[in-house]
């Protein structure tokens, strides 16, 4: 290895190797070296021997740190090696960690789930902490102090927070949102709690804080936000359902296929219980309609879901199919054919306009909904007309707990989840009024059959039914009475 004074003008004549890399020393700052690679960068470091160990530590690249900077930043370096033994590679390694910034965190989580978490929950996870604290995404996370989460929480909560959009254009919050603020606080939540014990020193000793997201708990904080529990009543499903056709054959009339493509959408919703984004992300490929039968793979909880094709789902699936079966793999396309229905809002505005007839006698209001709302309305429907809890926890596939053993051992296809299908849809239809109740069925046939009999006729029917009510078969009395 080659030895010398180093100086600015020595330095920069070095000359540059055909490949690889040469290595020289400073003669009066033992340990210290420039290194110089064949693209002509010339960077210096450390190096020092320690409890046996070799240990090199890059200090800066020339031009950017001077001959006597180099010197300065290497003996002090070379005197924390002596008095510490510590390796500033591991050094320098610990403050990155302990400098890892809210953004990186966040990067990381994701990161780490792999394939646990879906790509619109990392999107939430991003869109919340970006939108919400945008200027914090590049500080440190242990910058975050208990003060600022609780503050910034209050002003979501307020409306009173406004970010840049990726178009440079500044936003602001529409409106006050306590729901916004504990995702927000959720969102922090997770991912510094997951970069408290995944950043550690080599003696496993973490290098961040607390999570400062503690406030919102122990000064109570959080929101609490209740549970939406709006949905479209039994007494207002028949308005519903005409209001939607309405909306369709006006859109079908006008070649407003997307239109009629949501209100499609929307019946399947209604009568499934989906998700809104597992109704308008359904491809042809997932529907067997010989089979009278489709499925989700992708799920909230990550399990498949395999329903029934009952007979209105059957219609809807016909009527698809000869809109769009042949030119665009999903069963509710947007106006490309390329890619599902992103926005329903415009179509259930109209929706919405059309719940309320003309005229109005009865005062009739709008019946606003939303596209949870017909899962809600699925849901308790179907707990009215008796379907057993694990087959409605099925039916809309929600997670199973840990703790239920017996759920685990279950297991439905679609072929038995057919019978309380079709119940759910008939009680639905009954509610509507577009389809009668059996009893009522069966009241109208009577009161067909005995409308042209004779008045002797029906009074003879009457006395032998009531006989047999009560076990008596003698129809002497009804007899009696046609003599009187």
């Amino acid at each position: 290895m080659d030895r010398f004074n180093f100086t600015k003008r020595a330095i920069n004549d070095l000359a540059i190797p055909e490949i690889g890399r040469k290595e020289y020393a400073d003669t009066k700052i033992s340990g210290l070296r420039v290194r110089v690679a064949a693209s002509g960068r010339k960077v210096f470091c450390v190096i020092r021997k320690k409890n046996g160990k070799f240990i090199r530590s890059t200090i800066g690249t020339w031009p950017d740190l001077t001959v006597d900077g180099a010197r300065r930043v290497a003996m002090n370096v070379l005197r924390d090696i002596a008095t510490t033994g510590n390796n500033p590679n591991e050094t320098r390694r610990i403050h990155q960690k302990a400098s890892v910034t809210l953004l990186e965190a966040l990067e990381e989580y994701i990161s780490s789930r792999g394939e646990r978490i879906k790509t619109t929950t990392a999107e939430q996870y991003r869109a919340a902490l970006g939108n919400y604290s945008q200027g914090w995404m590049g500080q440190p996370l242990r910058n975050i102090s208990r003060e600022r989460v609780q503050q910034q929480h209050q002003a979501i909560s307020e409306g009173r927070i406004s970010w840049i959009n990726k178009d440079g254009q500044a936003v602001k919050m529409r409106n006050a949102s306590k729901a916004q603020a504990d995702l927000w606080g959720r969102s922090l939540r997770a991912v510094y709690r997951f970069a408290h014990d995944h950043y550690r020193d080599e003696d496993g000793t973490t290098l961040l804080p607390d999570p400062p997201t503690l406030v919102l708990s122990t000064k109570r904080q959080w929101n609490h936000v209740s549970r939406k529990t709006s949905r479209i009543r039994n007494h207002d499903l028949g308005r519903w359902l005409a209001a939607v056709e309405q909306v369709r054959s006006e859109a079908t009339a006008n070649r407003q296929d997307t239109t009629a493509a949501i209100c499609d959408g929307l019946d399947l919703a209604l009568f499934t219980g989906l998700r809104r984004s597992e109704v308008f992300g359904l491809t042809w490929e997932r529907v067997n309609l010989g089979g009278r039968f489709f499925w989700i793979e992708e799920t909230k909880n990550g399990d498949p879901l395999e329903l029934p094709i009952t007979n209105t789902l059957l219609t809807i699936f016909r009527r698809r199919w000869n809109v769009c079966g042949m030119v665009s793999v999903y069963v509710f396309p947007s106006a490309s054919n390329i890619k599902p229905i992103q926005e329903p809002r415009k179509t259930i505005k109209r929706i919405v306009a059309q719940t309320v007839p003309s005229p109005n006698s009865d005062g009739l209001t709008p019946i606003a909904f939303t596209c949870h709302d017909a899962r809600r309305t699925f849901g308790s429907v179907a707990e009215l007309a008796g379907v057993g809890t694990y087959i409605l926890k099925r039916l809309m596939n929600h997670k199973s707990k840990r703790d239920d053993i017996t759920e685990g051992y279950l297991s439905f296809s679609a072929d038995e989840l057919r019978g309380p299908a079709e119940r759910i849809e008939r009680a639905m239809l009954e509610h509507a009024g577009l389809a009668q109740k059996p009893d009522a069925a069966i009241d109208s046939q009577l009161a067909a059959l005995v409308e042209g009999m004779p008045e002797k006729d029906k009074r003879r029917l009457l006395f032998e039914l009531a006989a047999k009510l009560h076990g008596n078969d003698d129809t002497s009395a009804s007899n009696d009475t046609e003599q009187g």
